[in-house]
Order: structure tokens, then C-alpha cells, then sequence
């Protein structure tokens, strides 16, 4: 009974003594763990701005680097691109000179043969008899000469004047049948003959019937003069 006494008497006087030990560790346990956490702390720190200094130092350079490539891409797509504008612009002259260009066609020109022109020889033909007849028969009248419409008196007048006298029924009978178209209308004509029943009238013609008519002396008909 003594014995387990002093031994639980030994052990409280020993237990204050190991809970101060324990608190002693406790308190260097956690001051080293803070100057660990302190010191990792700082670590960290130094590192951060190592690193940002790294990167503040590293953007100027990479930003160079990049509009470097960017102006080495441009100056290579502008090279490409004036190649393709200068092999489009001699495709198109070509083209153009081509077209414009006519082709060249080699003709050969035969000699042509002057043309002789035959001479032919004029033929007339010589009138026939009648015809002749009819040109005789109308050549003596003074067609260029027809008085304007005068009295019987005054168309024998007329004709005596100009050396011709008045032509009688029968020839200008004669005369109608070959007389011009011209000649040929409504017109009347004196003749040289004076009526047989009446002593006041004389007979005319008209040239384009060949009839005539015993008028009276005092009505005025065109006046025909034969030489």
C-alpha cells in the first residue's frame, strides 16, 4: 500500500513537471513553425517580384518581336501581291494587243485587161415613101406661126402678111390625119373655103376629128398659114 502511494504521489509531483516540458516544446514548435512560415513567406515574395520583373522585362521584348513578324507578314503579302498584279497587268496587255491587232492577209491582185470599147457604126435608117409623103405634106405648114383666134377676114390677113396664105378644106384635112398631138384638141382651124349655101360663112377644121364646120365669118377661129 506504501509503495503504490509513493508512486502516485512521485507521479503528480512528475506530472506538472512534463506538462511544462510539453508546453516548452509546444511554444519552439510553434515559434519555428512561424519562422518557417515567415521565411517561406518572404521566399515567396522575392519570387513573385522575380517573376514579375521576368515578365515586365520579357512584354517589351515580345511585343517587339510580334509587330516584327506582323511587318515581315505585310512586306510578304505586298511582295505576292504586286507579283500578281504584274503578271495580271502582261496577261491583260497581250490580250488587248491581240485583239487590236487585225490579221494580215497576203492578197494578190491579178491585172485586170483594160476594156476596149468597139466602136459601133451608126446605122440610119432611111425614111420609107410614105413617110416621106407625111414630112413634105407637113413641112410646108407654119406650125411655129399659128395665129391667135381671129375672124375669117382676119386669118386671110394674117397668113398674107407673113407670105403664106390660108390652106384650103381638103389639105387641112390632109393635114389633121399627120398633125402632132399637140395639134390635136377642141380647136378649130380657118381653111381657105367659103360655104356653099351662104356667102356669110366659111368652113373650118378641127384637127382632131378632121371634120369641119361652116361657121360664120365673124367668129374667131385659130389661123393656120401654109407656105
Amino acid at each position: 500500500m506504501a509503495t503504490k502511494k509513493s508512486s502516485s504521489a512521485a507521479k503528480k509531483k512528475a506530472a506538472p513537471k512534463k506538462q511544462a516540458a510539453k508546453k516548452k516544446s509546444n511554444t519552439v514548435k510553434k515559434q519555428s513553425v512561424r519562422e518557417e512560415s515567415a521565411a517561406l513567406y518572404t521566399n515567396d515574395e522575392s519570387a513573385q517580384a522575380s517573376l514579375q520583373s521576368a515578365v515586365t522585362h520579357s512584354e517589351p521584348a515580345s511585343e517587339k518581336q510580334e509587330s516584327g513578324n506582323g511587318i515581315y507578314l505585310f512586306l510578304v503579302l505586298a511582295g505576292v501581291a504586286a507579283i500578281g498584279y504584274l503578271g495580271y497587268a502582261k496577261y491583260v496587255a497581250k490580250k488587248n494587243q491581240v485583239a487590236v491587232e487585225p490579221a494580215k492577209v497576203e492578197t494578190t491582185t491579178t491585172p485586170v485587161a483594160p476594156k476596149v470599147e468597139e466602136s459601133k457604126p451608126e446605122v440610119t435608117e432611111a425614111p420609107t415613101a410614105p413617110e416621106e409623103a407625111v414630112a413634105s405634106a407637113t413641112s410646108a405648114y407654119l406650125v411655129d406661126k399659128i395665129g391667135t383666134k381671129k375672124k375669117w377676114t382676119e386669118a386671110a390677113a394674117y397668113c398674107k402678111e407673113i407670105g403664106a396664105s390660108l390652106p384650103s378644106k381638103q389639105e387641112l384635112g390632109d393635114f389633121a390625119k399627120n398633125a402632132s398631138k399637140e395639134l390635136k384638141n377642141s380647136d378649130k382651124y380657118w381653111s381657105s373655103n367659103e360655104s356653099a349655101k351662104s356667102k356669110e360663112k366659111a368652113i373650118s377644121i378641127k384637127l382632131e376629128t378632121g371634120a369641119n364646120f361652116a361657121e360664120p365669118k365673124s367668129t374667131k377661129n385659130k389661123v393656120l398659114c401654109k407656105n
